[in-house]
């Protein structure tokens, strides 16, 4: 061979080695781009839409914005949204907090399901003043069902939506989550 196809050779290899490489590494990094973006809407979704739940069972507000994170199915058939447990009360402020794991979505995934610690603490209320001289009314409001759920999140028209929301574990009241009692152990 001669000593210019030898160069020629090379710089093709060359051409070559860093396209495959390219070629490899682009791929990768969009599919890591777009796993984390579907991870971060999922969290921000959950955690926003399950605060905002809590708002309108727990101090009445406007239910209408649900209806941008949770799915009909859901909304007709969550009873909590419907209850009347704290209506007799003037919520001013609550503690909230949710806690789900790290996961990968990939792309072309349709349906996510995450187990949620959620719990509400420090709900500060007043009694309505109508409903004071009543016997049955407690001072302070009941205390939130803190559990752990497991949540399912459909792709709907490139939006994610809540379908469903199954209780796993009930805690009680100012109980440690889980992630708490496995970091100490």
């Amino acid at each position: 061979m001669s000593e210019s196809m030898i160069k020629f050779l090379r710089a093709l290899w060359y051409l070559v080695s860093r396209l495959l490489i390219w070629g490899s590494i682009i791929p990768l990094v969009l599919l890591s781009f777009y796993a984390a973006m579907d991870y971060m809407n999922v969290r921000i979704l959950s955690s926003d839409g399950l605060e905002a739940r809590a708002g309108v069972i727990i101090a009445g507000d406007d239910p209408t914005p649900l209806s941008k994170v949770f799915s009909k199915g859901f909304l007709d058939g969550d009873t909590m949204l419907y209850s009347n447990l704290y209506r007799q009360y003037i919520v001013s402020d609550f503690d909230y907090s949710i806690e789900m794991p790290i996961i990968i979505i990939m792309p072309w995934k349709d349906t996510v399901v995450l187990r949620i610690t959620e719990e509400i603490d420090d709900i500060e209320a007043e009694v309505y003043a109508s409903v004071e001289n009543s016997a049955t009314v407690s001072e302070t409001p009941p205390e939130w069902n803190n559990a752990t759920y497991d949540l399912t999140l459909v792709r709907y028209e490139n939006n994610w939506r809540i379908v469903s929301m199954e209780e796993v574990v009930n805690e009680p009241t100012g109980s440690p989550s889980q992630t708490e009692e496995i970091v100490a152990q």
